[in-house]
């Protein structure tokens, strides 16, 4: 059997190549050649009466590696094992590896250099730096000053052109409601100048949202890349808010 192969308990990506009654085979997507089966009590924890209603022909599925057997050169797999949220997750993974390779393949083609030259030069010295490609071109966008510090100057410029037409950076958005009253005759202006206040805090790094739902209420919203940056303004801005309406004798909360 071949030396390249996942470890047990690992969580692999397979595509669904042929179907039978008791079990199904799956090419792993991520180990070439390397094909795994699916015994039909690892298909479901549920019931199954029809295997055809549990999978199909060509669906990509996340399994977790159950044994592996090198005198019969077969891989058993179980998708039972894995979580709805962990398969979203490994397969999301699977298709930001395949992306990032086309990334690699396309600066190639742009510079007319083999493949495994754009690989070794690009690819490798990202990934001394990153876990995946992925990863490392999030950095480029990002501008992390570890992202290009292995790369060859005459890269860099191709390099984050093509990342910035290409990856986006995803972001968290965090959201919570404030409530603003105030008896006061100015009492619009106050909750206005509340409001005011909390949005002065500022970070580069995070935009702030606040919309009025009606009732005194209003959503506060903040986006950014880092959950932990989006919080954190979230945090100020309300406190800002609230500190501000608490001066001027008006209640809030949050």
């Amino acid at each position: 059997m071949q030396e390249n192969l996942p470890e047990i308990n690992e969580v692999v990506v397979c595509r669904i190549t042929r179907i039978l009654d008791y079990g199904v085979f799956a090419e792993l997507l991520e180990y070439d050649n390397v094909q795994g089966f699916v015994h039909i009590s690892q298909v479901s924890s549920s019931w199954i009466k029809n295997i055809m209603n549990f999978v199909k022909e060509n669906q990509i599925r996340a399994g977790q590696v159950i044994n592996i057997d090198t005198s019969k050169n077969q891989i058993d797999l179980s998708f039972n094992k894995v979580s709805a949220g962990m398969q979203r997750e490994r397969i999301e993974e699977w298709k930001q590896s395949k992306r990032s390779q086309k990334l690699i393949e396309l600066i190639a083609t742009q510079n007319k250099v083999a493949f495994d030259v754009a690989w070794k030069e690009i690819a490798e010295p990202l990934l001394q730096e990153y876990e995946s490609l992925y990863d490392a071109f999030q950095g480029i966008l990002l501008k992390d000053p570890a992202a290009l510090k292995h790369i060859d100057k005459k890269w860099h410029k191709t390099l984050t052109e093509t990342v910035g037409k290409n990856i986006d950076i995803p972001t968290k958005t965090v959201k919570g409601l404030l409530s603003l009253t105030s008896n006061a005759s100015n009492g619009v202006e106050v909750v206005k100048s509340a409001l005011a206040q909390g949005e002065k805090y500022s970070n580069n790094d995070a935009k702030i949202d606040l919309s009025y739902v009606g009732s005194g209420k209003y959503m506060l919203k903040v986006t950014s890349f880092d959950y932990k940056i989006a919080e954190k303004v979230l945090k100020e801005v309300s406190e800002n808010t609230m500190e501000s309406m608490k001066a001027a004798k008006g209640k809030a909360s949050f």
